[in-house]
């Protein structure tokens, strides 16, 4: 096992690859070995080489549709389990994992050891209120999940909570721009000083307002702010980002505002998104939060950690050609592109012996918590030690 390779996809920018790095780290200090290889974030001086999949027998994927369906939430007891017992060589991740279920928890590493911070000292302080402005690309309207946020909103935590805004990054020229300038003018206004000490600079501030971007998000998420003020809104609303979950729950930093589902434009149409939503947000408690995203999970570790192969080839008789062609790897592979998708159970279970056998499953059922016993078996029973049927 000491050969054994996590490969990360996707390469970009460093608030996209931070998730996929991260996601990576998680899944080799669960497994205890495995080289974490393809990923470069120069900003961290992280560079590490890439593997290429050609030269070896063959691994595990986990593919961008398939984890898109499950808001980038990597099965990794799952994954885990099949690595230690396959002749895998390889985990190739293959999607964004833009979920902050992937990420090794605040206290469990220490992340200024895996991103270090500039020497600088430099950051908005306790009496400041650093408010984030993405510019550049996304103003030409490439993607309908990064918009401006209503300049009301803005107004209305200046207001709450009587700091000094700073407004920080890209502050092209645009109809956006003019507006809000008009609408603050005595703030202070520091446009980008490069890649590095922007991130810094968000992330060493004490009240921080990020925008609608990963960088932006990264850049809070490992600040040390007293108050993160979380605009929950296109690529950070979970109900837009199909592909991701960037809402930390836990966080007693956060302050949650809930803004209706809207797409972005190009900038020189922002009032068409802007104007119907200038004062349409609701602060979201975090218990009142998570209910409202509760369904946006998905059940894949449990399921995959239950997974028997001899029962599924017995329960779906027309896997047995994967098995025979691919092994354990094209099941588990195949499981998670389509398997899983299509409500196929990974195990048999006897309803029968399972009811007789565990009387609180029995009306735990009965009282509707659980559809059936299969469902209480993936979702609790194996994890309380209970068997599906009888050995």
């Amino acid at each position: 096992m000491k050969d054994f390779n996590i490969r990360v996809w996707f390469d970009g920018n460093p608030g996209n690859v931070m998730p996929m790095y991260l996601t990576a780290l998680k899944m080799q200090r669960m497994l205890g070995f495995g080289k974490i290889s393809n990923v470069k974030i120069p900003l961290f001086n992280i560079d590490l080489p890439d593997f290429s999949l050609d030269t070896h027998p063959g691994g595990f994927h986990d593919r961008y549709h398939s984890s898109g369906r499950r808001y980038g939430l990597l099965p990794f007891e799952g994954l885990k389990k099949f690595i230690l017992n396959s002749d895998a060589c390889f985990l190739s991740l293959e999607s964004i994992y833009q979920n902050i279920n992937n990420f090794p928890r605040r206290d469990e590493v220490d992340y200024d050891v895996i991103s270090p911070p500039l020497d600088s000292c430099e950051g908005g302080g306790e009496d400041e209120l650093v408010i984030n402005i993405r510019g550049g690309d996304i103003l030409q309207g490439i993607c309908d999940l990064y918009g401006m946020l209503p300049i009301e909103f803005y107004k209305f935590i200046a207001h709450k909570t009587q700091k000094k805004c700073i407004f920080y990054g890209q502050l092209d020229e645009s109809p956006y721009m003019d507006e809000l300038r008009s609408a603050f003018p005595d703030a202070t206004y520091i446009p980008s000083r490069g890649i590095a000490r922007d991130f810094d600079f968000i992330r060493k501030s004490k009240h921080i307002i990020p925008c609608i971007s990963t960088f932006s998000w990264m850049a809070s998420w490992l600040s040390s702010a007293t108050k993160i003020y979380f605009p929950v809104a296109g690529l950070l609303n979970p109900a837009q980002h199909y592909y991701g979950m960037l809402l930390p729950l836990d966080d007693p930093r956060y302050e949650f505002y809930l803004f209706p589902v809207y797409e972005a434009l190009h900038i020189n149409e922002y009032r068409s998104y802007i104007d119907p939503i200038r004062n349409s947000w609701r602060y979201m408690s975090h218990d009142t939060l998570r209910e409202a995203v509760k369904h946006r999970t998905s059940d894949i570790d449990c399921y995959l950690q239950a997974f028997n192969i001899e029962d599924f080839i017995a329960m779906y008789p027309d896997t047995h050609e994967e098995f025979t062609r691919y092994g354990i790897r094209g099941m588990v592979n195949t499981y998670l592109d389509k398997w899983f998708e299509e409500g196929r159970a990974p195990v048999r279970v006897d309803r029968g012996y399972y009811s007789r056998n565990y009387q609180q499953a029995a009306l735990d059922i009965s009282e509707g918590r659980y559809k059936n016993e299969t469902e209480h078996f993936l979702k609790c029973g194996q994890f309380q030690g209970y068997h599906p049927k009888s050995l």
